[in-house]
This record gives structure tokens, sequence and C-alpha cells, in this order.
């Protein structure tokens, strides 16, 4: 069974006991513009317990809010009872929510005119809020008032910046500058919100567009750590694909990352790939010697990391390394300490990382004898004491 079939099945149950439901927010959005569908949302007249009570496996994931998770042959389907929401307390939630009969007052209190369609289980559209018309044009509005829908919750500004680089659409003119006006509120917005909308923005297959929405509202002065992407506000964002680039981007300029990685939820793996692409491009580091370094994944990174920074366009090349570990090389500590007469210390790793990057630079060849002499002749002269 698909997703659709699940959530037809759902509408399908809930109508038959009485009671109103609907298919409603982002996959409607997307079926009725082609895309596909990666989840299933359902608003209903019927209360939370009624729903459980009609279903045989389903998850009380949000009560508080009306949402129970029904379980449809393993697939989840959220369906929501037709609420109404008090004022906003904490940029994110209601201070209270109350259950409605009223479907259009459910609607009413929903971010973008597209994501405030419903479709019943015919197909039929209910729009009271004329996001058809504003999704057939392309157009991101708000529902009702832009000032207060951004005021509820701040996060929506980068959620519509996100259907920017999702869809390609065009955010329209009073919802672009109540963006603006409000974008100071993200400074209240968790990071973890936050990075998971920078993260879909850059995965877009329109985040260039995105990204100059971005500027225009200034999101760069209004993020955490995000001021000193200023200085790229007239760049080409093109070579960045993957979201972590625009983060080593916000760390690339700073004096420390320590402060950096404290304030926002990187995973150790994230922290360290910023971390080794700042100290790259710091250095100006052969991408050769990175890629041997650190694997030809995080290779592609610098590079497109290279590509913005100069602003030009070459493909990348995979390169083939004579060793892909020091332990292949033809030479290892105990044969120098043998060749030189010298007490042992960090003089042996230095010269070791040395030789390392001679051979995967191909500026010697990897053989016992060549790196026996070379070590020779680097020691020569060298005082000891």
């Amino acid at each position: 069974m698909d997703l659709l079939a699940a959530g037809k099945r759902v509408l399908q149950t809930l109508n038959e006991a009485g009671y109103e439901a609907y298919f409603v927010g982002g996959m409607v959005r997307d079926q009725l513009i082609g895309r596909p569908i990666y989840d299933i949302d359902i608003t209903t007249s019927a209360t939370p317990s009624v729903v459980m009570s009609l279903f045989e496996k389903t998850v009380a994931t949000g009560l508080k809010h009306g949402t129970v998770t029904v379980m449809i042959d393993k697939i989840p389907v959220e369906v929501t009872t037709f609420r109404i929401e008090s004022t906003y307390v904490d940029y994110r939630r209601p201070l209270e929510v109350q259950f409605t009969q009223s479907l259009d007052e459910d609607l009413r209190r929903r971010d973008f005119t597209m994501n405030a369609i419903a479709m019943d289980q015919n197909g039929c559209l209910h729009d009271p809020m004329g996001g058809l018309m504003d999704l057939k044009q392309g157009r991101i509005v708000c529902v009702g008032q832009p000032a207060e829908r951004f005021c509820e919750d701040p996060l929506r500004i980068l959620r519509g910046v996100r259907f920017v680089a999702k869809l390609g659409f065009s955010i329209e003119k009073e919802t672009l500058a109540a963006m603006k006006e409000a974008s100071s509120l993200l400074e209240r917005i968790s990071k973890e919100r936050i990075k998971k909308e920078l993260e879909g923005m850059v995965q877009g297959d329109f985040f260039e567009k995105a990204i100059n929405d971005a500027y225009e509202i200034d999101l760069m002065s209004a993020i955490p750590s995000f001021e000193g992407l200023n200085r790229y506000r007239y760049y080409c964002f093109q070579a960045l694909t993957d979201p972590i680039l625009l983060f080593a981007l916000a760390g690339l300029n700073r004096e420390s990352l320590t402060e950096y990685f404290s304030s926002w939820p990187f995973s150790r793996v994230e922290r360290k790939c910023i971390e080794v692409l700042c100290q790259a491009v710091h250095q100006s580091m052969e991408m050769r010697y990175f890629t041997y370094l650190y694997g030809e994944g995080w290779a592609r990174r610098y590079h497109q990391l290279k590509l913005f920074l100069s602003q030009t366009n070459f493909p990348y090349e995979s390169v083939q390394l004579p060793i892909t570990d020091r332990r292949q090389l033809a030479i290892d500590g105990k044969m120098i300490t043998k060749i030189i007469d010298r007490p042992k210390g960090p003089w042996i790793q230095e010269l070791l990382r040395k030789l390392e990057y001679l051979v995967v630079m191909n500026q010697m060849e990897n053989k016992t004898e060549t790196l026996v002499e070379y070590v020779k002749q680097e020691m020569e002269g060298v005082n000891y004491e």
C-alpha cells in the first residue's frame, strides 16, 4: 500500500463515522503541482479520542495540539483535529489550542496560502485562502496578515525561503517586506530549528534564487553567527550543493571556532569537517594532499568551497594516489633511527610527514633507496644537541 492509499483509507473511515476529514498541507500542495509526496497530513472534525477509537493502531504524538498518528500497514498518517490557536508565547507554540468544528478556522491558522488547501477523498478542493491561484502563479503568500504570522513563529521566514529553494516560487511583495521587518526575531529561535531549514534551503533545486531572497531579507545579519556571510552578497552560490559548506563559510573568518561550535547543534563529524575545511582554505592546501588526508568525499566538498570562493567553475577530478596511508611508505621510523644516530623525538614524525607529503604529491618516488637518500641529505649537518 502506498502513502496516498493509506491516507484515503483514513479519510474514508472518518467520513463513514460521520466526521469531516481532508488531506491538507504540503502533500496537497505537492500533489497539485505534480511533485512526489513523502508524508500524509489529515485534518478532521473528530477529536483525538475519537480518532484513537476508530483505528486499531495509533500513536498519541501530540494530544495537546490535537494530533494522533494512525498506522495503516506500517504507514504513518498524521491526523489533527480542526483547531484554532491563541497568542504564541515562545515564538513557536500557541499559549492555548482550542478544537473547532470549522475547517475554515483551521486553515486560517496556517502559514502560507499554498499550504492552506484542503482536499477530500474524492479530490475536491476547499480553498478559502486562495492558495490554488497562488500555487498556479508560483507565489508564496502569507495567510492573513504577514506580520502576525511571522511574529507568531519567526521560523516561518526561513520556511518561506526554503520553499523558494524547493519550488522556485517567488515571495509576494507584502510577505517579503514582513519577512524583512520581522527577521531580527530569528535570534529567539532555537539553532536546531534554524539549522534544519537552512539545510533544506541549500539542498533545493532553486537554491541560487532562495539565497538572493535571503540577502534581500537580510537574513545573514539576523541569523546568529552568520553575519560574516554578508561579504558574499553578490557571489554566485551555484557551486554550493552541500549544507555543511554554508556552515563552513559562516566559520571561515572567525579567529576561533570554539564559540561557534558551542552555539550550534553540530554533530562530531560536522564539527570536524567544518574545522578541516576552514584550515584547508586558510592554508591553501593542495587538493591532492587534502584527498590523501581526508578522503574523496570531503575532497569534493573542499573543491566546491574553492570554486565558490574563487568564483570559478571547473569539474572535480579524482586523483590516483601513490599511497593511501603512511604505513605504505617504503620507510618507517625504525629505519630512520638506524640511518640517523640521534635520540628519538618529535623530529621522526616531522620527517615522516615531510616524506609522506613528497610522495603523495609525486615529488618523490616511494622507493626505499630514494627515501633513505633523502633522509641522509635532509639530516646532514643537523645539530642534534
